[in-house]
Formats: C-alpha cells, structure tokens, sequence
C-alpha cells in the first residue's frame, strides 16, 4: 500500500523528551499538523491545521503511527 503520509520527526527543535512529529501529505506535500505527547491525556494527539480533510486511508495510517509511538514510549 502507498504511504498517503509523511512524518517528520522535529524533536530536536524542542526541549523535550517526548517525540514531536510533523505530518505531511505525500501526495500536496502539505502541512498537515503535528503529532505530540499531552501530559494530562498521557498519550501522543494530533494537533491539526485548518480545514485539514483527511480520508479513512489516510487516518488508519495516521492511527497506525500514533499506536506504534505510544507502544515505544512505554518502553
């Protein structure tokens, strides 16, 4: 299957231990939010751009990504 997503991992720009990861769309290229450690949730979120549609494809991949990062965050 084609990736639909491209995540970019900008952790270094921060100051933090948590991953920060940026999405992108494959096929525009564009920004589509970044993807984030929320300390009250423990868990990583997404923080969207507006008006950002996405497809289920695109969604599943985009769960699928967060699934595997919370798995190596309880590492």
């Amino acid at each position: 299957m084609k990736n639909l997503l491209r995540f970019e991992d900008v952790t270094y720009l921060g100051n933090t231990k948590t991953k920060v990861i940026r999405v992108y769309s494959t096929h525009s290229e564009d920004f589509l939010g970044t993807i984030h450690w929320r300390n009250g949730w423990r868990h990583y979120v997404i923080s969207y751009e507006r008006d950002i549609d996405m497809s289920l494809s695109c969604l599943n991949e985009l769960c699928k990504f967060m699934r595997e990062l919370e798995e190596q965050h309880g590492k």
